[in-house]
This record gives C-alpha cells, structure tokens and sequence, in this order.
C-alpha cells in the first residue's frame, strides 16, 4: 500500500489491523501515477492491480479478472464495470479521446443535449453490459500482466492524476497487447472521496493531463495546438461554471 501524504489517519489503521500489508509512505503527495510505480516496483506477482481506495468490489472479484486473463494471452489489461455508490453505471471503458472528444465527452453541451447521438456513444461506449475489447479501461481497478509494464515502461509520471490510465492503454495497445471490459465484475467507485475537498484543483489536473496526452500521442501542429488548448480550457470552464451552479 502506498499513502501519499494523506490526513486521515488510515496509514494507522493499516499497520494496526493489517501487519502483513506492505506499506510505504510518502513525505508528499507525488501523484497518481508516481505512487503508483512506487507499489509496483516492489510487488513481485505475475500480476499487477491498481486500485483506488475509494473502491470496493460487488461481485466476481480479481480471481475472475485473473481467470480471464490466464485464458486469453493476448489480453494484457482488464478492468471491471463500474457503478457509484447510487448504482449508477460509471463510463470506466472508452474508445482513445480524439479531437472531436471536447464536442462529444459526458460533460459536453451535445451529450446533455442529445445523450443518444452517435459521436459521445461511441466516445463514453454507453453499453456497458457488452463484455468485450475496448481502447482503455479506468485506472480505478485495472488489471495488468507484469510483462506489458517490462515491454512499454511505467505509468508515465507527468501525468500526476487522471488520463495515465489512457496513455497506459493506448501504449499498450500499440504495443501488441489487447484490452478488455469485463462488466461480470462488478466494482462500485464511490467517486470524488479522495478529491472532493480539492475539486477545482483536480478539474484543472484532469484538464492538464488531457493537454498532455494529445501533445504526446497527435503531435499537433502549432495550430491544432493552439485550437486543442483553447478546446480543452473552454471545457474546463464549463465544467466548474456548471459545478458551480449544481452545488449553488
């Protein structure tokens, strides 16, 4: 287990109720994707889990995301089907974001407009009860084999938090490995706990990782840059101007 700097006491807990549980702590928070190659790093196993803490599995469980993947081994990440703690389905398989991702991303003006138009439901794959392969798996619980990590390297660390889980997929993929949903497993993400006291914080992260994803992996122009940047910040807006509102 890997604590980044947390307050609230849990790292107690942990060494308290579970001495068995490995456990490093970090002076400082240093992000999703660093903590995370911290934890694997040290493991051993021919799998490797990443899980957040404000998760908890319903049904199925790894040992049928380990079955799965021993019987398919081509496949090289896996993850679960998502529901908050209401029972809502979670979008926790997407296809890659792509330049029409602003127009067509759950929180865009046309999703909550028209929800069933074909760029955001190919987008956010609002099927999810279909088991099958999709571009990325969320980072909340994605099962991965060791050797995708010893072929593509580690989560990438500029990523501080959110859209590592994308870019591992999207290097995996290129990479000869297949990625699958498997809503059978059913884990319920109580979204937001870990972020919610830092929530216009971790909107401007999340916005600034999808920046970098697109300057990683479409190596736009000077002006698809520009318009990407200007697309993504405009998004930002409206993503907190609506946040806003909600809470008011």
């Amino acid at each position: 287990m890997i604590d980044n700097n947390s307050e609230d006491q849990s790292t107690k807990m942990v060494s308290g109720k579970f001495p068995q549980v490995k456990l490093l702590e970090n002076k400082r928070n240093l992000g999703f994707s660093a903590a995370c190659n911290q934890g694997i790093r040290k493991s051993r196993g021919r799998y490797i889990l990443l899980l957040n803490p404000d998760t908890e599995f319903v049904s199925g469980g790894i040992t049928e995301m380990i079955k799965f993947m021993d019987s398919h081994t081509r496949v090289g990440i896996c993850g679960p089907q998502m529901i908050d703690s209401q029972g809502k389905i979670h979008f926790s398989c997407r296809s890659f974001p792509s330049y029409l991702t602003a127009v067509s991303s759950g929180q865009s003006i046309l999703n909550r407009l028209f929800p069933r138009n074909p760029l955001s439901r190919k987008y956010l794959l609002k099927d999810q009860s279909q088991k099958r392969e999709v571009d990325w798996v969320s980072g909340s619980c994605l099962l991965t084999k060791r050797e995708v990590f010893e072929k593509i390297g580690p989560l990438d660390e500029l990523f501080f938090m959110y859209v590592e889980d994308v870019d591992f997929c999207y290097r995996a993929k290129n990479a000869g490995f297949l990625v699958h949903y498997l809503p059978e497993v059913v884990v319920i993400h109580h979204i937001g706990k870990s972020t919610k006291k830092r929530k216009l914080l971790m909107q401007t992260e999340h916005h600034r990782s999808m920046y970098h994803f697109f300057r990683k992996h479409h190596h736009p122009n000077v002006v698809l840059k520009g318009i990407v940047f200007l697309s993504i910040w405009i998004r930002l807006w409206f993503a907190i101007w609506t946040s806003f509102f909600r809470n008011e």
